[in-house]
């Protein structure tokens, strides 16, 4: 069963609203210009990790991990608990064009998603361009599941989570495993992710409906830091190229106002085609990039309510009986 629908019963709040208006003339403005440099990048990083301690996010219950395998050196932290062979868990990847952010950035958001779940969370944090380039992330993702295997996780609780780059992983990582011939694991929850590393289909969608934080020259600048050396037709890449009809049951939250939302349409399109499993695509109206993440928009709440509801399904073993493709479903929200 292949689903896609805008949240068209909510209208977007007043905060969502005035978040967008304030990016419009000012940070969206500058991006056209930006030349995303090392030091920009840098700085950036400066400014995000050192925003996110003074927000209280060392505060946090975190375990960090720092480990050789034989499949390559694992890093990141547990948030909240440290989970035993048997518990409920999740992946989480998180965003920001392979170039910025890290665990310590993205913590508060991934508590809040291990409470409103049940589930234990493993944070990866991968390598980044420009210091390191494409494969690096993809090889890192890799090993940490096998880590998590090697702990006595079983796939079937496991749980992949990423916005933007790390839903792009996520995905990258599913196609790996199929090539590896290894279980996949449970489910996908998927934030505005990149699915094109190309950026052609956020630019088509830009064509059509803007977006009101970046445009995507800026984004595409930023990200070739890492990709420098991909190659167009790499599935790791294009990661299109890893629908299949063997993929988890996913969930993608994406906002109507943002390039990002041609991605997801992208996927939706790419496992209709291969007569996918289950796919839920929620496009929803007037929001920006990985909305979910702010916490003061009253809408990532929504959608932690939704995100809920779908791993509870997953564990109530609803999809079991849904797991159906259908291509001639046309994916809704790409009509708009």
């Amino acid at each position: 069963m292949l689903v896609a629908y805008e949240v068209d019963s909510h209208r977007p709040s007043l905060q969502s609203r005035s978040w967008n208006a304030l990016l419009r003339p000012t940070f969206k403005q500058l991006t056209r210009i930006l030349p995303a440099s090392r030091f920009e990048i840098r700085l950036i990083r400066a400014v995000s990790e050192w925003g996110s301690v003074l927000a209280g996010a060392d505060a946090i219950p975190h375990v960090p991990v720092r480990l050789t395998t034989d499949a390559g050196d694992v890093r990141g932290e547990w948030v909240g608990q440290e989970p035993v062979p048997g518990d409920k868990l999740m992946l989480y990847a998180h965003g920001s064009a392979y170039s910025v952010c890290s665990p310590r950035t993205h913590r508060a958001f991934i508590a809040a998603l291990s409470r409103r779940t049940g589930r234990r969370a493993f944070s990866l944090d991968y390598r980044l361009g420009p210091e390191h380039q494409f494969p690096a992330a993809h090889e890192d993702i890799v090993a940490a599941y096998l880590w998590l295997l090697d702990r006595g996780h079983q796939p079937a609780d496991i749980i992949l989570a990423g916005d933007s780059a790390g839903g792009h992983l996520s995905l990258s990582l599913c196609g790996e495993l199929r090539r590896r011939g290894l279980a996949m694991p449970a489910g996908l929850v998927l934030f505005s992710p990149l699915v094109d590393g190309s950026f052609t289909a956020a630019t088509d969608e830009y064509r059509r409906s803007g977006d009101p934080a970046v445009v995507p020259a800026y984004a595409r600048r930023l990200i070739r830091h890492y990709f420098r050396t991909a190659e167009p037709g790499d599935p790791r890449f294009d990661v299109s190229l890893e629908a299949g009809p063997d993929m988890p049951p996913t969930l993608i939250i994406s906002g109507k106002g943002e390039m990002m939302r041609g991605d997801a349409m992208l996927w939706q399109r790419a496992q209709a085609a291969v007569q996918g499993r289950y796919c839920e695509v929620q496009i929803w109206p007037g929001q920006a990039h990985v909305f979910s993440i702010f916490g003061l928009v009253p809408e990532a709440r929504l959608t932690m309510v939704e995100v809920a509801r779908f791993i509870a399904q997953l564990d109530n073993g609803w999809f079991d009986g849904h797991t159906e493709g259908n291509a001639g479903d046309e994916p809704l929200a790409a009509e708009a």
